[in-house]
């Protein structure tokens, strides 16, 4: 392999090589060797068929492949001994005759800086002052959530919307070999979602002991495979009817959902604003820092990368112009590009700083996110856990625990003052437009210009030597 021609344009580099004939002859070779080695014909043991004979009946797509193998190989060797690192690279064959093969390979350098001293950083720490009539609508949502059953008259009641009741619930089999399903005592809200066919609505007017026979519609991708896509007959049998009554707030109701009294319950009430706004106040730090540094960072960024980043800048600042029914104007989308270079820069920052300060995301971090994610998809967490079990998928959910990890770390090395705010002044910060979108009015002080969002650089399209995907 010879390396023939190099240019340079910023960070974009194409390199010129030439692969002598006889390495692809030598790469041939391998290929045939290995077919030969798979492949049964009659007339031959295993194993023994001739590599002329071979190459007659494979000839063509195994001197493809042996192209494949050696430009790998070359780029390979040629990143390795030029000491380059790079987010992607593509290949072009220029021409091919007695010589070998000449082919580019075209590729973004991944640029070189020094990591600043950040010491000298000051920024606010928001602490919202949560007042008693926010802790009172917590405890009011909470009333209303949970209801206080009251059995009904059992001769004259019916079933209707808004209750609850306890049924005996049967599925039919179709088979007259397997047992019917029974689930006993099975209790329904009548009115509430369920994820076949609202099945509640063939009990509307029942009494309790009447029985009532329907059919279900099991949706196509329900969780039992056997029931998944069918109509199934059913039978249910009402054995009680509840009334729902609201509590009143009181320490009934604090012992009803598991607390000692009332006043424990505002406790909670609060300890959960407290931690509701602590992560908006996180959030808005997080944002400040990295605004900030990115004002003490100045350097090129790949282009592709860029390009990327600038488009789903423009998505972002589009859902945010419709919802204050603004126009995108042609300097707005300039400064969409600049966003997009800080949120590439401030990646490779953050990367660099994990790097440096040997700051990493264990199995258990992921494998506790992906169970929280799963949580919320109750019936499909193995599906959820086969979702993230793929090396792209993991890289999504390490990506942002290592990125606060980092935040964490940088927040440890910087003067940090804690301003007293209330609710409102937090959540208008938080909420606060993009500057290109602000009127004349005064705005509570804080910048959406930079993002809390940044990019990740592993989730560039970086291929391996081999000319594929990371997985």
């Amino acid at each position: 392999m010879e390396i023939l021609n190099k240019t340079a344009d910023g960070l974009a580099r194409c390199y010129n090589v030439l692969v002598p004939v006889h390495e692809l002859d030598a790469a041939m070779t391998v290929k045939l060797k290995e077919t030969a080695a798979k492949t049964r014909l009659d007339g031959f043991r295993p194993g023994k068929v001739p590599l002329d004979v071979i190459k007659r009946m494979y000839g063509s797509s195994l001197e493809s492949k042996a192209k494949e193998s050696v430009i790998a190989s070359a780029v390979s060797k040629v990143l390795k001994d030029e000491k380059l690192s790079i987010f992607n690279y593509s290949t072009e064959i220029q021409k091919e005759d007695a010589k070998g093969i000449e082919f580019a390979i075209k590729f973004e350098l991944i640029p070189s800086f020094e990591l600043q001293d950040i010491s000298g950083i000051e920024i606010e720490k928001h602490v919202a002052e949560i007042d008693a009539k926010e802790v009172e609508l917590v405890l009011a949502s909470l009333k209303k959530e949970h209801k206080n059953w009251i059995e009904e008259d059992k001769t004259t009641s019916k079933v209707e919307k808004g209750q609850k009741i306890i049924i005996d619930l049967s599925r039919v089999k179709s088979d007259k070999n397997k047992k019917n399903d029974t689930a006993k005592d099975f209790e329904v809200v009548v009115g509430g979602e369920t994820s076949v066919d609202d099945f509640w609505k063939h009990l509307i007017g029942a009494k309790i002991s009447e029985t009532r026979e329907f059919s279900i519609n099991y949706p196509n991708g329900f969780r039992d495979k056997t029931l998944a896509g069918k109509n199934v007959a059913h039978t249910a049998l009402i054995k009680k009817i509840f009334k729902a009554q609201e509590y009143k707030l009181d320490d009934e109701f604090a012992k009803s959902i598991g607390y000692e009294n009332l006043e424990k319950l505002r406790e909670w009430a609060k300890s959960q604003l407290a931690l509701k706004y602590d992560v908006i106040s996180r959030d808005v730090m997080k944002r400040d820092l990295l605004d900030k540094m990115s004002k003490i960072y100045d350097f090129a960024v790949s282009q592709s990368m860029l390009e990327l980043e600038s488009k789903e800048v423009i998505n972002q600042i589009s859902e945010e112009s419709k919802r204050l029914g603004k126009e995108i104007t042609p300097e707005i989308e300039k400064e969409c590009v600049k966003i997009a270079a800080e949120r590439v820069r401030l990646g490779l920052i953050v990367a660099e700083i994990a790097k440096r300060e040997k700051i990493g995301v264990t199995r258990n971090e992921i494998s506790q996110t992906v169970n929280n994610i799963a949580a919320m998809y109750p019936g499909r967490e193995k599906v959820i856990w086969n979702m993230y079990s793929r090396g792209d998928a993991m890289r999504t959910v390490a990506a942002p625990i290592l990125e606060q990890k980092v935040i964490d770390f940088l927040l440890g090395k910087i003067k940090v003052h804690e301003k007293k705010c209330s609710v409102k002044e937090l959540i208008a910060i938080d909420e606060e437009p993009f500057e290109f979108f602000k009127d004349d009015v005064a705005k509570p002080k804080g910048n959406r210009k930079s993002t809390k969002k940044i990019v990740d650089p592993a989730e560039s399209s970086k291929k391996s030597p081999d000319g594929k995907k990371e997985e």
